[in-house]
């Protein structure tokens, strides 16, 4: 953007402080009681997202309508109520109205289930489809470095590269034949962030990419890192994965609010099991 180095300079304090601000949040959640920790790590969350959010925007806030949460849900649960069975609905205007702009969450649906947003964050995946006995969407996927590709060019050949290899599935994406599977991931591709992938020789669900796009991953919906760690998405392909700051927020918007209005079902009852 124009004049880069001055909006730097000009909004650095305030970048500063807000994540400051933000981890004090969060390390104040740590230690703090159950029936008031989902209201601390929403609005660590929400700095966290503000900071983020003004190196895309250093204008930010330009009026008071996107100071607005930007998602609604129930206040009042009914008496059968089950959390896995409630929603978030994002609204049109607000904070993250404007984050969902800025950072290209297209097509955006009109609610998001509990359940999904539960099942859209990888590093506890398994153990959601465990406890909810559902089929797991994101599964890990091997990877390794080769030095020697025989369809890169000969100029190449000394670059590393990065070999996937993908499991075989009944259902979800990973059931397709391997030309299909590759236009699937190729078809997602966020626009202009196509990636150079290849399949191998043997006709089998394995791809090859350099080593440099590697990072590149991250802005797939269909894959995430996890501590070195490689997670591919098997879900549907018409209700593709929130990215995770995004999941976080709507799951802590709600969290907050049952801890705000449902108190005594919150503290005393228990929605959440304490750990012993």
């Amino acid at each position: 953007m124009e004049h880069a180095e001055r909006l730097a300079f000009q909004q650095s304090s305030r970048f500063l402080f807000l994540w400051k601000q933000a981890r004090q949040f969060y390390t104040t959640a740590a230690e703090a009681d159950l029936s008031i920790q989902p209201l601390l790590l929403f609005y660590g969350c929400s700095h966290l997202l503000k900071g983020l959010l003004l190196t895309r925007d250093p204008s930010y806030p330009q009026n008071s309508r996107v100071l607005q949460h930007g998602v609604t849900t129930r206040k009042l649960k009914k008496n059968n109520y089950l959390l896995l069975e409630d929603e978030v609905r994002p609204q049109k205007e607000g904070f993250f109205a404007l984050l969902a702009k800025l950072f290209h969450l297209s097509p955006m649906q009109d609610r998001y289930s509990i359940h999904d947003l539960f099942a859209s964050i990888p590093a506890f995946s398994d153990v959601y489809a465990a406890l909810t006995e559902k089929p797991q969407h994101w599964l890990q996927v091997p990877w390794s470095k080769i030095y020697a590709v025989e369809q890169a060019a000969p100029s190449d050949d000394c670059q590393p590269w990065v070999q996937i290899a993908f499991p075989e599935a009944m259902d979800g994406p990973l059931a397709y034949s391997p030309e299909t599977f590759l236009q699937y991931i190729n078809r997602v591709a966020p626009e202009g962030s196509r990636l150079p992938l290849r399949r191998s020789e043997d006709n089998s669900k394995r791809l090859l990419l350099p080593a440099s796009a590697l990072s590149q991953l991250e802005q797939y919906p269909l894959f995430r890192w996890q501590k070195r760690r490689l997670f591919f998405w098997n879900g549907s392909p018409d209700s593709l994965p929130l990215p995770e700051w995004a999941s976080h927020f709507l799951l802590l918007y709600l969290l907050g609010m049952l801890c705000r209005y449902e108190t005594e079902w919150w503290g005393g009852a228990g929605l959440i099991p304490r750990p012993c």
